[in-house]
Order: structure tokens, then sequence, then C-alpha cells
């Protein structure tokens, strides 16, 4: 029995579709009623920020999920998204994971600040810079090959796991929930992607992430090839996930297959500044007249630090203070829950009134598709 098996067998007794459901039961949930006939100039959306913890059993794993649904619930919010990778603290059920994981944060950490350091020194070797580089991605390459196989063992019981918590949850709470990413495994091929949910708990669709990072190709995950537009009784959403906001076609096909909102879970394994998040939904949601709904998982794990803001964007004129922003979380670190309401009358408005915007050049833009993308 190789490794791969291993991991799955483990935690499927882990995280038991009927260990769940005997939890769910003990929670004794005050359902709230969904009313469909929601008014569109008043939708209330809930966008998590959170930092992870591993924790040690499943139950943990539901209960830290119920504290910001309960939230969001309280504040009338007919919508709630959790981040990308929104399973990573489930790797605390590896026997001796945190031991492992305290002994990779602590020596990610002592690198990074000795790398500040060097910064500050003008007259470091750059022939050394450049040996320890190629260590540095060399001892990535070796990593990467064992993250994979964990992911490939425990993608198919974490998948089955969260699916049936939130289909819980949005019926027991009322509310539509999007589960945040977790890794789609279909025969060998592993995907980034996350599911929606709606408030009696029936799946509306599974999304896989489009774009990926250099450090998703190097674990082997596999691109989406197609985005779908859910209908919703609030409006039309797609869910992309992080890097698929950093190019533009991604909110333009947006707009062109009728959507009104974007869901977009991140969880950026960089040390934040503002200038690299301005890649992302802030000047999609400029461009593409559509709102924007950003959840975001912070913290360490593994040697991996992860930052970013939880935020609600709108088109700048539709904003009080005419810089986009409907909700921003103060830090892009620990645990936030970032609100705000939607209207879609003014955002139609919004497109109507708008001036620079939609325009195409299609004698132009033909000449250069083939080229540009690679179309035949």
């Amino acid at each position: 029995m190789n490794i791969e098996v291993l991991i799955e067998k483990w935690f499927e007794r882990k995280i038991s579709l009927e260990r769940i459901e005997k939890y769910y039961k003990q929670l004794r949930i005050e359902k709230r009623r969904f009313l469909e006939d929601i008014d569109l100039e008043n939708i209330r959306v809930s966008c998590v920020q959170r930092q992870i913890q591993p924790v040690g059993n499943i139950e943990e794993y539901i209960d830290m999920l119920c504290g910001f649904i309960d939230q969001a619930v309280k504040e009338g919010s007919h919508l709630v998204i959790f981040p990308e990778y929104n399973f990573f603290d489930l790797f605390g059920l590896i026997p001796e994971f945190n031991f492992l994981n305290q002994i990779l944060n602590k020596k990610a950490i002592k690198v990074k600040d000795k790398d500040k350091d060097k910064d500050k020194d003008k007259d470091k070797d750059k022939d050394k810079d450049k040996d320890k580089d190629k260590e540095k991605e060399s001892h990535l390459k070796g990593s990467n090959h064992f993250l994979t196989t964990i992911l490939k063992g425990a993608a198919k019981p974490i998948e089955a796991g969260i699916k049936r918590i939130i289909a819980l949850l949005a019926k027991g709470y009322g509310i539509y929930i999007y589960t945040g990413s977790y890794i789609l495994k279909e025969k060998e091929a592993i995907y980034n992607a996350g599911s929606l949910f709606g408030s009696n708990g029936n799946l509306i669709g599974t999304q896989k992430k489009i774009h990926l990072t250099d450090f998703e190709v190097k674990l082997g995950m596999k691109r989406g090839n197609k985005m779908e537009v859910y209908s919703l009784p609030f409006g039309k959403v797609v869910c992309p996930i992080c890097m698929d906001a950093t190019y533009f076609e991604t909110f333009r096909i947006a707009r062109e297959i009728g959507a009104d909102m974007v869901i977009l879970p991140i969880a950026n394994l960089e040390e934040y500044t503002i200038w690299k998040a301005l890649r992302g939904i802030w000047p999609r949601v400029q461009e593409s007249y559509l709102y924007g709904l950003k959840s975001s998982l912070n913290g360490w794990i593994a040697g991996m630090h992860f930052t970013g803001k939880a935020g609600v964007f709108a088109p700048l004129l539709m904003t009080k203070k005419k810089d986009g922003i409907l909700s921003l979380s103060s830090s892009y670190e620990g645990n936030q829950l970032i609100s705000a309401n939607l209207n879609l009358k003014r955002l139609y408005e919004a497109r109507e009134k708008a001036e620079y915007h939609e325009d195409k050049n299609v004698e132009f833009e033909e000449k250069y598709i083939e080229k540009t993308y690679g179309v035949n």
C-alpha cells in the first residue's frame, strides 16, 4: 500500500460523513427563514478573512466555520464566502503535523529575516545569491513531490467532508455559502476548486481555478477551462479563484456571460504590499463594472506565509469615498468578517453612465488573438 492510499484512508477515518452529521445534530442551529424575494437594492454579503489554525479534530473545524457563518447571519447577510485553500487547517489531523509545522515555520521565518538583512547590505555578492537561489529552488522541487502526494491522498475525503459540512450549515442557517477552495481530484489530475451551496443545502455549482501560480504548477495542478455563471435570487455570480483576477480577461468574460458579481477567494503566498494587491480584484472591478467579493486566508503553514485583505469592491462612483471600496479589512492578517450591501439597480445605472467602458475594436483585436493566445 503506497503513502497516497494510506493518507486517503487516514483522512476518511478522521473526516467521516457519519461523524460530521452526528456533530451537526449536536449544534442545534436555529434556522433562519431565507426569503427568496430579496430586495435587489439591498443585498447583504459577507467575506471571511481568517488565519490558518491547524485543528485536532473535524469538530474544531466545524466550530470555526460556524463562528463566521453565525456572525454573517446575525448581520443579515444572504451570502458568506470562505477563502482559497480553506482546508489547510485539516492538515492538523496528520499525526505529529503540529510539531513539524512549528519547525518548518520557524525555519522559514528565520530565512525571511535573514533575507531582509541581506537586502539592506548593498555590497552583497550577486553570484553567491544566484547559487543560493538555485539551491532553494532544488529544495522546493524536492518538497513539492511530497506535498503533491499529501494533496492527492487527502483530496477526496477532504472534498467530501467540506461539501457535506457546508451543505448542512447552508441549510441549517438558511444562507448561501461558498466553500472556499479545496483540492478536487479527477482520476489522477488535481485542481484548485470551490463550490457554491444554496440556502436549502443544494450544490449550485463547482468552479475550477483557471490561472495557476508557479507554485501550483510545480505541485502538478491542472487548469480549469471554463467559467460558469450561477443565477441566484439576488443576482448572477461567477466564482473564479485568486490568480484568475490577475488577468483582465476573466472579468471581461464574466461580464459577457451576464454576471453581476464576482466571488473571489484568495490566499496570496507572498509578503503583503498594497502594490501587489492592486494586480487583483480592485482594477478588474473598475474595468468590468461588476461587484467584487474577496475572501482571504492568511498565516503560516508548513513554512509558507499567506497574506491578503478581504474586501467588497464596486465601481468608483458607486462608493462613498469614490475609491472603489465598499468594505475592506483593516489588516492583511488575523480574523475578520467583512460585510457590505450591494445594489443591483445602482450597478446597472452606473454601467449606463460609464464613459470609459466597453469600447471594442474587433477589426484590430481579432488580428492579434491568434498570436496572443495561441488560438488556431
